[in-house]
């Protein structure tokens, strides 16, 4: 299958990219960066990198390319993807993250159109769990049918870049499949995000160059899915999905934030003294989200195939590796 990823250089934008190629697509990707980061330099051997900024590339560029490159599918993963940093920027988030979106369904049916494409593209718009807010405790675990309470500019942006996406399949008959993803982490994952942020930390006090972790709010629950198992189930969703559909995608496992310190605390060399830091708390957090994907195990058969230990255990040694001496 020909296929092309936006956000390709970015954490779940790598892993997917070397899962589609491991499947035995052909890729092409595209980022802002125009770089492969350094751990994912290998990808540059089978995956073309074109540098586009999705928030600003003109239409008629975009749209040529995709004439050039006919993928049979489209990942739309580039997006500003940390709740916290869209508080700080919510212009710059909604900016790539609805306009980005905006801008390559517009490129994907002019070029539809002008090159009769066929078939039209499948389109995997990845948008976000954390569009369903602080869902009633009656809703949880949480339905596509759930309304959508966004509380932050990302949750927001993504509940919008949804309805565009629908719009589009509704509207202009394009193949679009939205996909909700909850939680997810694994190996290579920034800290800027608590299993990652925690995991280093671990690494960091076995080092010594660090003498406790430093913590947020210990008491909020999510439903994490091992990003390995998030990129098999776009790939599946552009197989099976149906066009105008939304999937939710999840473990349907919810896990406190202390359990996953505490394990990752029981997998340190050394004890590890856990803090919790008023100033790594969020102005608005979620207590409590957890997806229900039988939508999406009825359309595709997908499973989790890793467990949050599991995955727990691969980020703490990818950066035991990974800190320098």
């Amino acid at each position: 299958m020909r296929a092309l990823v936006t956000g390709a250089s970015g954490f779940v934008g790598g892993h997917l990219c070397e899962h589609l190629v491991a499947s035995g697509d052909q890729v092409v990707g595209l980022s802002a960066a125009g770089r492969w980061p350094a751990a994912r330099g290998e990808l540059s051997r089978s995956v073309r990198l074109e540098a586009i900024d999705l928030a600003d590339v003109a239409e008629d560029v975009l749209a040529d390319l995709i004439r050039r490159k006919r993928p049979e599918a489209i990942y739309h993963l580039a997006a500003q993807s940390n709740p916290s940093k869209s508080i700080d920027d919510p212009r710059g988030t909604w900016a790539l993250n609805l306009g980005g979106t905006l801008n390559l369904l517009e490129a994907v049916k002019a070029a539809t159109a002008q090159a009769a494409l066929d078939p039209k593209p499948r389109v995997v718009l990845v948008g976000s769990g954390v569009c369903y807010g602080n869902p009633d405790p009656d809703r949880i675990p949480v339905r596509e049918d759930c309304p959508l309470r966004p509380n932050n500019p990302y949750a927001a942006s993504k509940g919008a870049a949804d309805l565009v996406g629908i719009q589009h399949a509704l509207g202009h008959g394009a193949d679009v499949v939205v996909v909700r993803p909850f939680n997810h982490a694994g190996p290579g994952q920034s800290p800027s995000y608590v299993l990652a942020a925690l995991a280093l930390q671990v690494a960091e006090v076995e080092a010594g160059k660090k003498a406790r972790v430093e913590v947020g709010n210990l008491d909020v629950v999510r439903d994490f899915t091992d990003v390995r198992d998030v990129v098999r189930g776009y790939r599946l969703l552009a197989l099976h999905g149906r066009a105008g559909e939304v999937y939710n995608l999840g473990s349907g496992r919810g896990t406190r934030i202390a359990d996953a310190a505490g394990h990752l605390a029981s997998l340190a060399r050394i004890p590890v003294e856990i803090h919790v830091d008023p100033a790594r708390v969020r102005p608005v957090d979620q207590p409590l989200l957890v997806a229900d994907a039988t939508r999406l195990r009825e359309a595709t058969g997908w499973q989790p195939e890793f467990t949050i230990e599991q995955t727990l255990a691969d980020m703490l040694d990818h950066f035991r590796r990974s800190l320098p001496a």
